[in-house]
């Protein structure tokens, strides 16, 4: 897992192992006949993490080598640009395929769903499950709103989330109530906004109810079911960390539909 967590999405840390970032203050590229390097002020050089540089983000192998091109890190695909190495965000046309790397999930792939909804066009773009964009969109991604109980949808999600944790013998959370309106408050604006920050600007942390001593959210887009919504949830490191998070006794989750795309919300926390 990268540096994500240390990012805007203001997500708490879980257990999984993760890639140490490195905040370079002072230092310099070096370039041989492999390629670059980055030395710091104390001649030491980075290596085997991510480098954060004037807000860019690059990557060090374990030889010490600016990466470029495709990487695997953890579970997570990121690409690295060919020319100077930085770390892409957004969309990015690769060898004639168009993808979205998620500023939201650090510049992490999206795969499996719908992505930049808030686009000047008002658009939804599907990428598929290698992270390619499909204009067809997904066959049957959109829903009837009729035909839905979005409450029963709810629940479920509820149970397959404790499902999840017994899996990895983590003790069950409490479904609160005391979640059921900072959820669906934060589901419907995802709509509006697709990000852990308010339509308004702040965080999502002010919908959450008071006297939380510890807390975390997941958002999801465009998966049809709960078992689509909480298996994207867990395919992503940054995600399954919120998802089994030891330090949590209770959550409330929330989905909105909205133009036949649901909005997904799950919201933790802790008691002080």
């Amino acid at each position: 897992m990268k540096k994500g967590l240390f990012l805007g999405a203001a997500l708490a840390i879980g257990t999984l192992a993760m890639t140490i970032p490195t905040f370079a203050a002072n230092g310099s590229w070096k370039e041989d006949n492999k390629g670059y390097k980055y030395q710091f002020s104390d001649g030491t050089f980075a290596h085997s993490s991510w480098l954060s540089l004037d807000n860019k983000w690059y990557h060090i192998d374990s030889l010490g080598y600016m990466q470029k091109g495709w990487l695997k890190d953890g579970d997570d695909w990121y690409y690295l640009n060919t020319d100077n190495g930085q770390m892409q965000e957004g969309w990015s046309k690769i060898n004639d395929k168009w993808y979205y790397f998620d500023p939201i999930y650090g510049g992490r792939m999206a795969v499996n769903r719908y992505v930049d909804r808030m686009n000047s066009e008002n658009k939804d773009y599907y990428v598929d499950s290698n992270g390619v964009y499909n204009p067809e969109g997904k066959s049957g991604a959109k829903v009837d709103a009729k035909k839905i109980s979005t409450q029963a949808f709810e629940k479920k999600a509820v149970e397959l989330i404790n499902n999840e944790r017994a899996k990895y013998g983590v003790p069950s959370l409490f479904d609160d109530s005391m979640f059921a309106d900072s959820v669906h408050v934060r589901a419907k604006e995802l709509s509006q906004s697709y990000s852990h920050t308010r339509p308004d600007g702040d965080s999502y942390l002010y919908a959450l109810p008071p006297g939380l001593g510890y807390y975390g959210e997941v958002i999801a887009v465009g998966q049809s079911t709960p078992e689509e919504a909480v298996k994207y949830w867990m395919s992503s490191e940054v995600n399954r960390a919120q998802i089994l998070g030891k330090d949590y006794d209770s959550f409330g989750v929330g989905c909105y539909i909205k133009d036949g795309i649901i909005y997904w919300v799950a919201d933790f926390g802790a008691r002080m």
